[in-house]
């Protein structure tokens, strides 16, 4: 049903599988792998959820119910789970041998920790300083654990861009020439920043994430374990047609 509702929509558009492609930059085996229903054809399954909604989004349709259908009819719970013990076949129960020697363990390893406190407390107290210490200012680099909020603060006549993550996908990321820092994205995270003049990314798997830039679906910029390095808004014209970047520039 997910295959025949993927390629009614795309044939009410009058859109050929080619021409997909072109927009979503998937390739077109792929494409019609989705049509066919014969997902094992992809990567993955993060990959399905991601072709699906790239499929859609170029047509200008919301995903979600793309996405409901494929969890509804191919999504299914594989955790294993034990049979019942037949009649007359003995239980089996866990030793305590392993639980215990892993309390012995954490109670001992508390020991030493309250044995090295104690002992550094004293060693503290025996130490006289002739005049307090002057606190001298911390040279390197300076870490700010959450620099993300404050670009985020004020979305006024700034550049936008987020990231949807498909695959584990390592990036590098530059913010104006003056923020920048390296992340690791896992499946699923949905990440949003905001800069003044533009950003500079380096990806580890270019095939991994969907980029979307001032509203403008660049979608996923190349191919699986691709490095991949991209100026926004600067190469903006190498991911989108002509008339889009025309009015980006405006």
């Amino acid at each position: 049903m997910l295959g025949e509702y993927l390629k009614n929509k795309r044939e009410e558009k009058g859109w050929t599988l080619k021409e997909l492609s072109k927009a979503t930059r998937i390739r077109t085996d792929y494409l019609a792998a989705l049509e066919r229903e014969e997902f094992y054809k992809l990567p993955g399954e993060v990959f399905v959820r991601g072709y699906i909604r790239c499929y859609l989004k170029a047509l200008c349709i919301d995903p979600k119910e793309a996405i409901e259908i494929y969890e509804r009819e191919f999504v299914k719970d594989v955790s294993p789970s034990l049979p019942p013990p037949k009649p007359g076949q003995p239980v089996y129960r866990r030793p305590i041998f392993g639980v215990s020697m892993v309390l012995i363990l954490l109670i001992l390893s508390f020991s030493v920790y309250r044995f090295f406190q104690a002992d550094n407390r004293a060693i503290t107290q025996e130490v006289k300083l002739d005049k307090p210490p002057v606190s001298q200012p911390t040279k390197g680099l300076s870490l700010n654990l959450n620099p993300i909020n404050t670009a985020e603060a004020d979305y006024t006549n700034r550049h936008i861009l987020e990231v949807n993550t498909l695959e584990e996908t390592w990036i590098y990321l530059k913010i104006d020439e003056n923020l920048s820092y390296s992340m690791l994205l896992q499946p699923g995270e949905n990440k949003k920043w905001t800069a003044k003049d533009g950003f500079f990314l380096k990806i580890g798997n270019a095939g991994g994430i969907e980029i979307t830039f001032d509203g403008k679906e660049i979608g996923v910029p190349g191919k699986r374990g691709q490095v991949m390095r991209i100026s926004l808004p600067g190469d903006l014209k190498r991911f989108l047609p002509e008339e889009d970047t025309s009015s980006q520039d405006e």
